[in-house]
């Protein structure tokens, strides 16, 4: 799929909402420049359980703003907004990386905030009853077992409840009120020239899929979630290659890499941000994942939200590894 480039220094990225917060945190010397920390502007921004990415496409007259996410609780995005003098009457375009509330949670009160003719997408399965089940043992439950495991070994999960949905009927209501353009969809779309959505990410390795996640048909029937409704967004920088922007990064770090460079047909990877859910893994397994990215040897890598301390000290030994928070911009 031919996507278009972007020039260097046309796109920047600002983190709205993540789980940290730092007044003092500073970028080493080699990303001086394209990483930048929101020092004393984040004094009043708030972290979260969440993360909300805002794409700033600076083009001559075609300026354009691609909202990624709107993180878990209702107000944080608007709140920080406010503090980062983002303006969301300004956003072009929205999409949702999941359905998870963690990342869809803003939704309500960022829609009614959006301008007219907003093009809002989603994958339609984003709208499935999600349930987490982990075990403390970390023993991944089939999923045809799951109800009878719940019921008759309840005490040995650490967490088995069923995620809050995403609510259709509430979407299509917020989207009609405001005139926004609902865009269901699987398939990767262009969304400016240099940028496309990935469409369903290809598991290349099954294993990368995050366990314990399961879809909920009703409480004695669960299906294998293998994460159908994921949607990263990639962006070619011109002779830098592929920027790759994740939500939460269930379908695995590597997965999403290799599908980024198959449907580009763009092997150099520049960066990866967002969300790499490792909190779960061993280091053995990261080791791995580390290693790939390492081969790749990309410029810029930074893995928030669910990306979890252990992944964090590994890849830090890489020079492309930063550290993202609240308010953090990177200049592609």
């Amino acid at each position: 799929m031919d996507i278009g480039s972007i020039e260097s220094g046309k796109v920047m990225l600002k983190v709205l909402t993540t789980n940290e917060v730092s007044l003092t945190i500073l970028p080493k010397m080699n990303l001086i420049g394209k990483v930048k920390y929101p020092g004393g502007a984040a004094s009043r921004a708030k972290g979260e359980h969440g993360l909300s990415i805002l794409i700033k496409i600076i083009d001559g007259e075609q300026n354009k703003n691609i909202l990624v996410d709107t993180g878990g609780f209702a107000g944080t995005v608007i709140e920080n907004c406010k503090q980062f003098d983002i303006k969301l009457s300004e956003v072009d375009k929205m999409i949702l990386s999941h359905g998870h509330f963690d990342h869809f949670g803003g939704l309500k009160k960022v829609i009614p905030l959006l301008k007219e003719d907003c093009e809002f997408y989603l994958n339609p399965l984003c709208y499935e009853q999600f349930f987490i089940a982990v075990k403390r043992s970390g023993e991944v439950v089939p999923a045809d077992k799951l109800a009878v495991a719940l019921k008759e070994e309840k005490d040995k999960f650490a967490i088995s409840r069923k995620l809050r949905p995403l609510n259709k009927n509430m979407i299509t209501n917020l989207v009609n009120e405001k005139g926004v353009k609902l865009i269901e969809t699987n398939e990767p779309v262009k969304l400016y020239n240099g940028i496309i959505t990935s469409g369903e990410i290809e598991l290349t390795d099954q294993s990368e899929s995050t366990p314990g996640i399961y879809i909920m048909k009703n409480r004695e029937e669960f299906t294998e979630h293998t994460f159908r409704d994921e949607t990263s967004i990639y962006i070619n920088i011109k002779d830098k290659g592929l920027a790759i922007i994740t939500g939460c990064g269930h379908c695995g770090v590597i997965n999403t890499i290799k599908h980024a460079q198959k449907i580009t047909g763009i092997n150099k990877i520049y960066a990866v941000i967002g969300g790499f859910h490792e909190e779960w893994n061993s280091e053995e397994t990261i080791e791995k994942k580390v290693d790939f990215i390492e081969k790749l040897n990309p410029e810029i890598i930074c893995g928030m939200h669910c990306t979890g301390f252990n992944f964090n000290k590994i890849m830090s030994r890489h020079p492309s590894h930063t550290i993202g928070v609240t308010g953090t911009e990177f200049h592609l």
